[in-house]
């Protein structure tokens, strides 16, 4: 962590998110020491499908939008806003990334890379299990918006 605002900043986007509500304090004591921060400029991509999953992303700020490319279309499947996540399929998937993700703003993001999402996140099984679940969600989503 780089200083007090983003501490402050990363402490709120942790109360606030439902997936990680079941970490015990010690537990967001540990993922608050392993994250680092990462700025992307409007327009920048943070993550290309078909790169290795390296890390899951928490939005500080700003917004980015989510595209799959299937075949010679891209289609864009969400769009993302502060306190969201993305980055989780291809980590839990341990497959290559199954999206693009473009900043659409200048963009804070929090950063937690593939071996303390597995070490702190994955260990407590109520917030694997809901990881798991939206892991689920995400690909129906992006499954059914490529097919059309």
């Amino acid at each position: 962590m780089e200083d007090a605002f983003s501490i402050a900043r990363l402490g709120r986007i942790l109360r606030k998110n439902n997936i990680l509500q079941s970490l015990k304090m010690f537990e967001l004591d540990v993922l608050a020491k392993y994250m680092r921060t990462q700025k992307v400029p409007k327009g920048n991509p943070i993550i290309r499908q078909g790169d290795p999953a390296l890390s899951l992303y928490l939005i500080a700020s700003g917004r980015v939008s989510v595209w799959v490319k299937k075949g010679f279309r891209t289609a864009k499947v969400a769009e993302l806003f502060p306190d969201q996540f993305f980055g989780e399929m291809a980590l839990i998937s341990q497959e290559p990334r199954n999206a693009s993700v473009v900043a659409e703003e200048d963009t804070a993001l929090f950063v937690l890379n593939r071996i303390h999402f597995e070490e702190v996140l994955m260990r407590n099984s109520a917030v694997a299990q809901e990881f798991r679940k939206v892991f689920f969600e995400r690909k129906q989503v992006n499954r059914s918006v490529a097919q059309n």
